[in-house]
């Protein structure tokens, strides 16, 4: 893997920043989501007074402050990075604020994979959603919001979060911005995604701004991604797909696990040389690097063990067994 290039800070702590990932980098550390979490604080510290390099108490408890629709693991990761460059700061003759560790349980949820015919009966189920005066928008927007789920392997923080704008109705493609790690993406999407997205805007969206929510409640806010998991249960119920509990699921996050399952099988019955297209699809979902990518693999040859028969031939054993256990660093 490439290493990501420094020299971009621009903030108080620039050259500081810059220096602390390259001795990183120069121990052989990637260094990939410590990077794109300390370039979100680069532009986090800006709002700050800083002399002489100073990572104060004020900077440290307020950049570990809990954002909207942020886990627990993301919160401690960038938490803990901080950490880090706090106790280099202060082997380079500064002052830097170290913060108390952050414990935090990991999800022990297993990845649920949805078959085909539970997608065909959550989907029929969601079209036939009727009209209601407290949310009349919703019967609209729920059939497309979780189609893009599965048809994009989206998180739901980064649906829930984008505007009008950021959808371009005009070549089908969205782009996700300040997704995880700070990162952004441009995603293309399959043509009957794009109409059903087209249709849906010129019904809510004649008389909104490009800064508008591209899903909003009845008074023109964002969902929030509770909105969405209590929704989801209920959409479970309907569809008449069990849900067997808060360990095993499904959840939302499932349609993202079962895009990438999917479009895994879809290749490996297709012939396509998985060792080419894995990281173009770690990429295309938003992850920081193909490690994160790699656990599908064991999770899809669970459910298509062609998938992994292939991996096998193709590489020599060269992908470790990843899995299990679903953490939550993605």
């Amino acid at each position: 893997m490439k290493k990501r290039t420094v020299g971009t800070f621009d903030g108080p702590f620039a050259s500081m920043l810059d220096l602390f990932v390259k001795q990183k980098q120069a121990l052989g550390y990637e260094y990939v989501g410590g990077y794109n979490a300390l370039h979100v604080f680069d532009t986090f510290s800006k709002k700050y007074e800083v002399k002489n390099y100073e990572l104060t108490q004020n900077i440290v408890l307020d950049w570990a402050q809990k954002r909207p629709n942020e886990n627990e693991a993301t919160r401690s990761a960038r938490i803990m990075y901080l950490q880090h460059f706090a106790v280099f700061l202060n082997s380079q003759g500064y002052c830097g604020y170290i913060s108390a560790p952050q414990k935090y349980h990991y999800s022990q949820h297993n990845a649920y994979v949805f078959t085909k015919d539970e997608l065909h009966k959550l989907f029929s189920s969601l079209d036939n959603m009727t009209y209601s005066p407290i949310s009349p928008y919703r019967h609209i927007a729920f059939p497309l919001l979780y189609r893009m789920l599965y048809g994009c392997g989206f998180r739901i923080s980064e649906l829930l979060n984008l505007t009008v704008g950021d959808v371009d109705l005009e070549n089908g493609i969205i782009h996700v911005r300040d997704a995880k790690n700070g990162n952004e993406r441009f995603v293309p999407m399959a043509d009957s995604l794009f109409i059903r997205c087209r249709s849906y805007s010129n019904q809510v969206h004649s008389k909104h701004d490009s800064s508008f929510p591209f899903f909003f409640k009845k008074d023109g806010s964002s969902y929030c991604v509770s909105n969405i998991e209590k929704d989801f249960r209920e959409q479970l119920w309907l569809a008449g797909i069990p849900y067997l509990g808060r360990e095993l699921g499904p959840r939302v996050h499932d349609l993202r696990h079962t895009f990438i399952c999917h479009r895994l099988n879809q290749w490996a019955e297709e012939g396509a040389d998985l060792t080419t297209m894995l990281p173009i699809l770690s990429k295309y979902v938003g992850h920081t690097g193909i490690a994160s990518t790699q656990y599908y693999l064991k999770l899809t040859a669970e459910v298509f063990p062609n998938v992994l028969k292939q991996m096998e031939e193709l590489t020599g054993y060269v992908f470790p067994e990843i899995g299990g256990i679903l953490y939550e660093e993605e």
